[in-house]
């Protein structure tokens, strides 16, 4: 049985994904083959997708590999080796922030959402900036 997965379970497999070589087919398998090599960590693909961080970059990783955006894979057939491995890397260093970017936003609404349901409740700055409990307390 698969087990639920820690908040830097899901960081890692999603930073993995952000690394996936684009000559490199992505399926669900796979990902699970490299997660399990990477992170000795055994999962399945229901666990994996229930997790939208994870559904999210898989589907757009999926997209670029599969053909549907591949603008380094032209550039980078034509490059010697070297510069070939830097074209890759800024591909994958680009993916990653259009990732991040789209994460953040999303995090933004929620946060808004929640502010905007906060005042509509009478819930005060104050008690919002309340410091989380200690474990002493």
């Amino acid at each position: 049985m698969a087990k639920h997965l820690t908040d830097e379970d899901i960081k890692n497999v999603v930073e993995l994904l952000d690394d996936w070589p684009t000559d490199s087919r992505l399926t669900w398998d796979s990902l699970i083959e490299a997660v399990e090599h990477d992170y000795k960590l055994k999962t399945t693909r229901q666990t994996l997708s229930k997790q939208s961080r994870i559904k999210t970059a898989f589907t757009e990783v999926k997209a670029i590999v599969s053909g549907n955006t591949s603008k380094v894979k032209n550039v980078t057939q034509s490059l010697p080796p070297s510069l070939k491995i830097a074209a890759e890397r800024l591909d994958s260093l680009k993916r990653r922030n259009e990732r991040l970017e789209a994460e953040n936003n999303r995090l933004l609404e929620q946060f808004h959402t929640w502010l905007y349901n906060a005042h509509i409740h009478g819930v005060t700055p104050e008690q919002l900036n309340q410091p989380l409990p200690t474990k002493d307390n």
